[in-house]
């Protein structure tokens, strides 16, 4: 009887000791041979870039013998050909721009139809003033871009200035070098009453001032 019992117990035993090796196996924690390997962040590359929102293009016209600057705006423009990079001169390096005579601004109905009408009216293929940034010397700060005008090509080279992440240009234009002659003599006539100064003398002058910046933004890879 008492191996029986013995017997049974025996069973019993076994039975509890498999059970509690079987849970020890699911729960095994694992080595550091079967750990999970994390994958590295890379970091962000920003520079910088073109922004339209925050860049104008601007003009000066003088009229009378005192020369008078009255100025104005283009209300649209494209720019095309910039770049992401580290300044505003390698953003802006290669740069191609496109400006509709017809979005100009001055701040008058009448004066911009004048200028419209008879100053870019007598001039040839001028419904857009079209060019590019040939190149920018950092040492003297000057720029050169080539303007197309009148159907005629001249390079003509700016000044710039660079502070933070703002870029400006500025410069003057002569239009006689665009054989601009009929253009600025028909603007004289419309405005021969309205470019009299002091002396009783009415005149338009030839020279035409450039005023362009821009804030380059963020720009992340």
């Amino acid at each position: 009887m008492k191996k029986i019992v013995f017997a049974l117990a025996s069973i019993v035993f076994l039975a509890s000791c498999g059970g509690e090796s079987t849970n020890n196996n699911t729960s095994k924690v694992p080595t550091k041979d079967s750990s999970v390997i994390s994958t590295p962040v890379l970091e962000k590359i920003c520079k910088k870039g073109y922004d339209k929102e925050s860049t104008s293009i601007g003009f000066g016209g003088f009229k009378t013998t005192e020369k008078k600057e009255v100025k104005g705006y283009f209300k649209d423009f494209t720019i095309d050909s910039t770049i992401v990079a580290d300044s505003p001169e390698e953003v802006f390096a290669n740069a191609t721009f496109s400006v509709p005579v017809n979005y100009l601004e001055t701040n008058d109905l009448g004066r911009n139809g004048r200028i419209i009408d008879e100053y870019f009216g007598n001039m040839e293929e001028t419904s857009n003033i079209k060019g590019k940034v040939v190149g920018f010397n950092t040492d003297s700060n000057k720029v050169n871009v080539e303007i197309t005008l009148n159907a005629i090509k001249q390079t003509v080279a700016l000044n710039y200035t660079v502070s933070g992440d703002t870029i400006s240009l500025n410069g003057n234009i002569n239009i006689l070098d665009f054989n601009g002659s009929k253009a600025l003599a028909a603007l004289n006539t419309a405005c021969e009453v309205l470019h009299k100064g002091a002396d009783g003398v009415s005149k338009t002058w030839a020279d035409v001032s450039l005023y362009i910046s821009s804030v380059v933004k963020e720009a992340c890879e």
